[in-house]
């Protein structure tokens, strides 16, 4: 049996913000809330979403005798935004989480083996199937809010995700705190396209929050291989991905910056929308960017040039 204390202090060390650690298991409560909201084709054409469904709420299927999934986040608020007419997401704006967070996940296991010599476990960030969101709520880490994002007390929903599921047991395990939305909204509203939707109801009556990708700049931007976009969606000046519910919660605008950006970092980003494809490629090569390619990164901007005039943009340091 592994301490639960010791993991944490270790997370912390490695440079994870927060972690906690849940009792592995199915959860039917999951399945369900995935399975309706696939149920309403609210995936869109993401059809790796439909596969894996019950692993993905079952770390069992995942690693045989799983008794305990380790949940880290980090946070990515940065002091500044970019200044220019078109934006990207404030989560690519550093090295590509996938990367940062995985060598982390390794650190954390080597940190540990330290400890116990025989500790074995399966890093997970977002490739995996496994549902991140949900089990870092199931392990205390926050609440999922009306955005659909997982919202952490002391850094909002600017939070990258990461798992370690393991056949160890733990001495102890945390439990999912109380959702702290109350009769918010403002992500709601927030929302250019209406893709979020205040709530679905399940057979056990429970009313869940649940996201319309089809209506998503964030999925349009990123996972919308169409050579156009709808012509009614309204991308608010994002070409790649979308803040637009994670800017106006109250526990966003109430957290610390994580990130200090450099004015070179800055204008880098900034050089973006003016990029040829052998620029692009260079700039985005470590970044969640390098999700899109180049003819998607043009067609989002060309949509932005066609349906927003300037006085719409505003550019503010995050509050």
């Amino acid at each position: 049996m592994i301490s639960s204390e010791f993991i944490k202090q270790q997370a912390l060390k490695v440079g994870f913000d927060i972690c906690g650690i849940a009792r592995a298991g199915s959860m039917p409560q999951m399945l369900d809330r995935l399975n309706l909201w696939l149920s309403k084709g609210y995936h869109a054409d993401m059809e790796y979403m439909a596969q894996h469904v019950e692993m993905r709420c079952n770390p069992g299927l995942l690693v045989e005798n799983a008794r305990s999934v380790i949940c880290v986040a980090v946070g990515y608020k940065p002091d500044r935004t970019m200044n220019g007419p078109i934006k990207i997401a404030q989560y690519a704006y550093q090295q590509d989480y996938h990367e940062t967070i995985k060598a982390k996940l390794f650190a954390l296991i080597a940190a540990i083996k330290e400890e116990y010599p025989d500790f074995e476990a399966k890093p997970c960030v977002d490739t995996v199937p496994i549902s991140d969101k949900l089990w870092a709520a199931q392990a205390g880490l926050g609440w999922i809010g009306r955005n659909t994002l997982l919202v952490t007390p002391s850094m909002g929903s600017y939070v990258n995700l990461g798992e370690l599921v393991t056949a160890e047991e733990c001495d102890s395990y945390d439990h999912p705190i109380e959702n702290r939305c109350g009769e918010c909204q403002k992500c709601i509203v927030a929302c250019p396209n209406q893709a979020l939707l205040v709530g679905e109801t399940l057979e056990n009556g429970q009313r869940i929050p649940l996201l319309n990708a089809c209506r998503c700049n964030a999925y349009n931007t990123i996972e919308n291989r169409s050579e156009n976009l709808t012509e009614s969606l309204n991308l608010q000046g994002y070409a790649f991905g979308c803040d637009c519910c994670q800017r106006v919660c109250p526990y966003n605008q109430q957290s610390l910056p994580k990130i200090m950006m450099t004015d070179s970092e800055l204008q880098q980003l900034e050089r973006l929308p003016n990029a040829d494809a052998s620029t692009f490629r260079k700039i985005v090569k470590h970044r969640a960017l390098n999700r899109i390619k180049y003819g998607q990164w043009v067609r989002n901007i060309d949509k932005i040039k066609k349906t927003l005039s300037e006085d719409q943009y505003s550019f503010k340091k995050p509050l």
